[in-house]
């Protein structure tokens, strides 16, 4: 089974040569090689690879339900523009925080409690994606009308497998077997690739949350870490409680002539792994690594 859970779309990649034909680029990626990283961490791993037209490159375990933790925040940030579009709430008003908006890591909004500083929800926003500060989500999803209108959202996407049914912290429980809080691994790379990527240049909320992406201060030793320097990447990690889930989802450019405008998106889900923190996180930059080689082309 673990050396079954990798399909290479097409088998390869295309680019145009000099007279505008496509040429191939064999995949450098398989099956035992993610396998081997599954099993070295133990549990689950899910990768999916997606191109900035939305075309599936790889993926592993993609069509299986991992516990979303808060890479939920990058999508989040969408729903909360679409709610100000729509005109149902203004994200750019301010309002004061209040001590029972507290629970658990919250950074952002714990310095402006200290200072009684007034916020906004699209401050919220860059927090809860910058930072994933929980407050600041719990904050923009009682404004959007809760999980369920998030869940709405994300279907008026096309996405049909993505869920949110509570808030934080409780999201993060990951219980076996249970549906709720999960998405895929290429549901979710679908989703960022309409919401990040599709009409970007055109769409100042997608640039956005580009910008906050890149801006991320989590993630440091997972996606990022596998990446050639120079790239441009973008990141939203989630992390459940006591090592039973760790992810990241990443927007990347590979820095190549052919690629510079062409972002990709890798997103990467683990479940009830074994091994150390240190190590998944590891094994997430591994993973990484062998994808450089799907989407960079040859000097």
């Amino acid at each position: 089974m673990l050396s079954s859970g990798l399909v290479l779309i097409s088998g390869c990649m295309v680019s145009p040569n000099s007279n505008g034909d496509a040429q191939p680029k064999p995949a450098m990626i398989d099956a035992p090689q993610l396998a081997a990283i599954e099993q070295r961490i133990g549990g689950r791993l899910g990768v999916a690879l997606l191109d900035g037209d939305g075309a599936l490159i790889m993926t592993h375990r993609g069509s299986e339900r991992f516990a979303m933790c808060s890479t939920f925040k990058a999508p989040l940030a969408s729903v909360l523009f679409a709610a100000h579009e729509a005109g149902t709430v203004d994200m750019f008003e301010k309002f004061d925080l209040k001590p029972s908006d507290s629970i658990p890591y919250m950074p952002f909004v714990e310095k402006k409690l200290a200072a009684k500083e007034s916020v906004s929800l699209h401050e919220l926003a860059g927090a809860a994606v910058m930072t994933s500060d929980n407050a600041a989500a719990n904050l923009i999803l009682n404004a959007v009308g809760g999980p369920e209108a998030f869940t709405k959202f994300v279907r008026t996407k096309g996405d049909k497998i993505t869920r949110l049914d509570r808030i934080e912290p409780e999201l993060n429980e990951n219980a076996p077997g249970d549906p709720r809080d999960t998405t895929s691994p290429e549901a979710m790379a679908r989703l960022m690739q309409k919401l990040i990527i599709e009409g970007a240049p055109l769409d100042i909320d997608k640039l956005t949350l580009q910008k906050w992406m890149k801006e991320s201060k989590t993630g440091a030793s997972r996606i990022r870490a596998g990446l050639p320097k120079g790239w441009p990447v973008g990141n939203k990690t989630g992390t459940a409680a006591g090592g039973i889930a760790s992810n990241d989802i990443a927007i990347i450019w590979p820095s190549t002539a052919e690629f510079a405008a062409k972002p990709v998106i890798l997103t990467i889900y683990t479940d009830r792994p074994t091994a150390s923190a240190n190590e998944v996180e590891a094994a997430m930059a591994d993973v990484a690594r062998a994808v450089v080689r799907l989407i960079a082309l040859p000097d």
